[in-house]
């Protein structure tokens, strides 16, 4: 059963890295209401990757900014040309302004392009990037270390007090050894004396 449960996890763990390196299926999750009301917060866009000359105005790109490297997924409100490059504007739904740092690419280069939404699924990242969120996460992740080091330190007695028992099992069996072989030593010796005797009486 324990198998079986690590191997879901480490599948649900790798399943998004796969689908993305093997196919180009990727996940964003919308952590902001950026994009109200075409999506909520908790909701996640699946995306697949295209080439940049194929995008339109009005799809919905996930990427990151190449300045400051943050991640979103917002709509294309325009498409120009720069340098033989694609400059791509996007502005999320609900915000008043475009994004200050066009996104610049060429024209061959691939883009996450959203394909469907899915409701909600991402609800537990939206909880775990809000103040409280983390503080939850950081009080787990000091009960998790304190339960692991516990842990450490039972399992530490437990071999000391098992060496022990097999130490003292050991001195025990090499006592009684000893014990056998001085008895079968003086039942010899006892046996020797009573020939002696014989022979002399003879």
């Amino acid at each position: 059963m324990k198998a079986l449960a690590w191997v879901l996890l480490m599948g649900a763990v790798l399943a998004p890295s796969l689908l993305h390196s093997q196919f180009g299926i990727g996940f964003s999750p919308i952590l902001t209401g950026s994009m109200r009301p075409a999506a909520q917060p908790g909701d996640v866009y699946v995306t697949s990757e295209v080439k940049a000359s194929t995008l339109r105005i009005g799809d919905i790109i996930a990427i990151h900014n190449q300045r400051t490297g943050v991640f979103y997924s917002h709509r294309i409100r325009n498409i120009g040309i720069e340098n033989g490059l694609i400059r791509i504007t996007t502005k999320g739904d609900a915000n008043s302004l475009p994004e200050a740092d066009p996104y610049i690419v060429g024209a061959n280069a691939l883009v996450s392009k959203e394909v469907f939404k899915i409701k909600w699924i991402g609800r537990p990242m939206v909880y775990l990037t809000s103040p409280q969120g983390r503080n939850t996460g950081l009080r787990l992740l000091v009960i998790g270390n304190v339960m692991g080091l516990l842990f450490f330190l039972f399992r530490k007695e437990q071999r000391k007090a098992s060496n022990g028992e097999k130490i003292y099992r050991d001195l025990y069996a090499e006592m009684l050894a000893n014990q056998s072989q001085e008895l079968s030593s003086q039942q010899g010796t006892s046996l020797q004396t009573k020939k002696q005797e014989r022979h002399q009486h003879e």
